[in-house]
């Protein structure tokens, strides 16, 4: 069962101090443990990854290796050569922390329709209205994903949209990279043989420079630490091959414009639409109690462009998205009409229509011959 993961090797390092790995079966793993770290040895582990300048393991399952360092084993009687690792600010760690368990005791979990609860929450339900608006959008960036050995999908969760799967169309392996166990389990049933899953954390990836061919991160920097949102953005620059691009859509603050613009809408709506009850909320049971508040922390598309300008000079900001999915269905009900004629006027104007948008396509392209 190891042998597939003697393939990632050529890819992998440690994700604290970016030093070597090597890959060991059980029995040499729990040769290397004291009695302690035996006990956290989970039944389904089939061998680690080691890193002895770090003096840890990081074990991996049939389905998943496991890069987190909350999760790690400490190994006796190693040498440790590297700098040691300072510490995250418990703060920072307690924001991922909840973040995780939103996504493993809900986010990923399916409601009683079959849907992942955050998708009912947060994104379409189906192919038509909203539906079919969130997949065109989606489907759009394909054009930046040209192919190659590697792409990586950061925080892909449970890969829960059809059109998620074209992200690997062209790349010989998808990488799927998540805190979440839960929307790993999830992602792994539906990739192919030859693509991996591994729980990280994007802020410390597991690979060495320059190692992937397009990277994808799906609304995901929103829920990282404020504090740690700038560097996970040069973290999923540094693993990125010249010559490709780091595709994130991210929602973002709104702006004035914006808001002047559903103002009009809201006013045009009530003008030639007749009033209509409020339709009662379709929201299952399942979905009424999160275990607590999941943590968002948007940004401007100013502070994008500052920070994709720090990185490199090919950059753009463009619209994914102008309207939610509660703000499309207000206005356009389950209108495929209207999601065709948005997505047209998005791509015809994808810099101007930004400014009025929620959700954007941030497009970093990384030169050849660009400083990591």
């Amino acid at each position: 069962m190891l042998d597939r993961y003697g393939a990632f090797k050529t890819i992998l390092c440690c994700p604290m101090t970016q030093g070597p790995l090597r890959l060991v079966g059980i029995d040499e793993l729990l040769s290397y443990l004291s009695d302690v770290e035996r006990k956290r040895v989970s039944r389904d582990t089939i061998g680690a990854f080691i890193s002895d300048a770090h003096g840890r393991a990081y074990p991996v399952t049939e389905r998943v290796a496991n890069f987190l360092e909350q999760d790690s084993l400490a190994i006796e009687n190693r040498s440790q050569t590297g700098v040691p690792i300072a510490g995250t600010v418990a703060a920072d760690d307690g924001i991922k922390r909840s973040v995780k368990d939103w996504y493993d005791q809900f986010g990923w979990k399916k409601n009683d329709s079959g849907s992942y609860i955050d998708t009912a929450i947060f994104s379409q339900s189906a192919p038509a209205g909203h539906g079919l608006y969130e997949m065109m959008s989606h489907l759009a960036i394909l054009d930046r994903l040209k192919g190659g050995e590697f792409v990586l999908d950061a925080a892909s969760g449970a890969i829960p949209h059809p059109e998620y799967l074209s992200f690997s169309w062209f790349f010989k392996t998808r990488v799927c990279v998540d805190m979440s166990s839960t929307g790993l389990v999830e992602a792994h049933a539906k990739l192919r043989p030859s693509d991996f899953c591994c729980m990280a954390d994007i802020c410390h990836l597991p690979f060495r420079n320059e190692t992937f061919d397009g990277v994808v991160s799906g609304y995901t920097i929103q829920h990282i630490p404020e504090s740690q949102q700038i560097p996970a953005i040069k973290e999923l620059y540094r693993v990125l091959k010249p010559d490709t691009h780091l595709c994130i859509l991210t929602e973002t603050q709104t702006s004035t414009s914006r808001d002047f613009l559903l103002r009009i809408l809201n006013k045009l709506s009530r003008m030639f639409r007749p009033v209509r009850p409020a339709p009662p909320a379709n929201v299952v049971e399942s979905e009424k109690n999160p275990p607590h508040p999941l943590y968002c922390q948007l940004r401007t598309l100013a502070w994008w462009k500052a920070i994709a300008g720090e990185l490199t000079k090919s950059y753009s900001t463009e619209s994914l998205r102008i309207f939610s999915k509660s703000e499309f269905e207000t206005f356009f009900e389950k209108s495929n009409r209207a999601a065709k004629w948005l997505r047209i006027i998005e791509s015809v104007f994808p810099h101007w229509t930004a400014n009025l948008s929620i959700y954007c396509l941030i497009d970093i392209y990384k030169t050849p011959g660009s400083k990591r």
